[in-house]
């Protein structure tokens, strides 16, 4: 037997087996579904996802450096709200996969402010990226930056929001693929969960995203897709809470004061869901306010098995953005075998999260499978 691992829970298999493995998965050329597997059991294997970062992730597996792949590529991502529970599992999500397949990824916070990560973009296209993905916090307002970006050869990948609001002005534009979940079927879908637990009848309170993000204006479709079939709900709010706990938390005081009725709430993202849900609690009304939400990680799914969430549906924050990284590495490295190349829009799926499921998402989480 040769060189094996020594620490880990690779620890005992041979090195060179696992760098073989890793070595052929990286360079077949139908790579982007036989990696993912590779990849996928290898997640498994460190433990990132349960407060591991990735660098430690890829220590824990017993490797040594040389069965890796050295970083070749240089990639950056922008992001709206590092913040945000969706965002911080994408970062660590590209950084992992990154690491695994010779990706030095960088990531932008934009903290939520639009000038801030039009700044951030302006600063990258400046720069020797290979490749760069952004997740846009407002449609229009980052295309003077992005321009530049394709201008200068480097593909760009569009995430979770759209970069151009108007769909036949968007379909032409010049980046390399847009990776969306379907927003209206994720509003539809938890809200009918709502619905069905306020006993269709009673008041509601819509606790939107930011307006001008695509992802937002397409869970309120869906919301009010679901509420048509409801005639005897009534919605007695639409304040956006613009992704921000405290936010939401203050005005939530505010709607309880004024809506002291209420009997479902409604959100585009399960951190806006679950600060509302304290402020329910602290106020005594958990039993009589249904609180769902959007994005279905674990914070979600573990508030969902405890009773402080009633429901929530996927936004796969991990596939998103390791499709980005994939779809950025395959297209620089020249090994996409796909006819034509990435397409312009990938479908990233998901669905809904209830106690009965719940368990399996937060495992599912752990090991960055989505």
């Amino acid at each position: 037997m040769g060189e094996v691992a020594k620490r880990g829970p690779l620890a005992g298999v041979e090195l060179e087996m696992i760098g073989d493995t890793l070595k052929k998965s990286f360079k077949r050329r139908h790579a982007f579904k036989g990696s993912l597997a590779t990849i996928g059991a290898l997640a498994m294997a460190t433990g990132i996802g349960r407060g591991v970062s990735p660098a430690q992730a890829v220590a824990s597996l017993g490797l040594l450096p040389e069965d890796l792949p050295e970083a070749r590529y240089r990639a950056a991502t922008s992001e709206v709200l590092a913040g945000s529970t969706w965002v911080a599992h994408g970062i660590d999500t590209a950084a992992f996969f990154g690491r695994l397949l010779g990706v030095e990824v960088t990531s932008f916070d934009g903290q939520n402010n639009t000038a801030k990560q039009l700044q951030d973009l302006q600063t990258i296209s400046s720069q020797d990226y290979d490749f760069v993905a952004v997740h846009p916090s407002a449609s229009d307002a980052l295309v003077d930056a992005t321009n530049q970006i394709i201008a200068n050869g480097t593909p760009l990948i569009d995430m979770d929001t759209r970069l151009i609001q108007d769909l036949e002005e968007f379909a032409e534009y010049g980046h390399l693929t847009y990776l969306e979940p379907d927003n209206i079927y994720m509003g539809s879908t938890v809200a009918n969960e709502l619905f069905i637990a306020m006993g269709g009848e009673g008041e509601v309170i819509h606790t939107q995203g930011s307006l001008g993000h695509t992802g937002a204006q397409g869970r309120a479709e869906g919301f009010n897709l679901t509420l048509e079939q409801y005639p005897n709900i009534t919605v007695v709010d639409e304040t956006p809470g613009n992704w921000e706990i405290d936010t939401v938390a203050s005005l939530w005081q505010d709607l309880l004061q004024r809506f002291p009725n209420v009997k479902g709430g409604f959100f585009h993202s399960d951190d806006m869901a679950l600060a509302a849900s304290n402020v329910i609690e602290a106020a005594g009304l958990r039993e009589q306010i249904h609180v769902v939400g959007v994005d279905g990680l674990k914070n979600a799914s573990e508030a969902i098995l405890e009773g402080r969430l009633l429901a929530s549906v996927i936004n796969p924050s991990g596939r998103i953005h390791g499709g980005a990284i994939w779809a950025g590495y395959l297209t620089v490295s020249g090994t996409d075998m796909a006819e034509g190349g990435v397409p312009k829009f990938i479908r990233t799926d998901g669905g809904p999260i209830t106690r009965d499921n719940a368990a399996g998402y937060i495992w599912l989480h752990d090991n960055m499978q989505y």
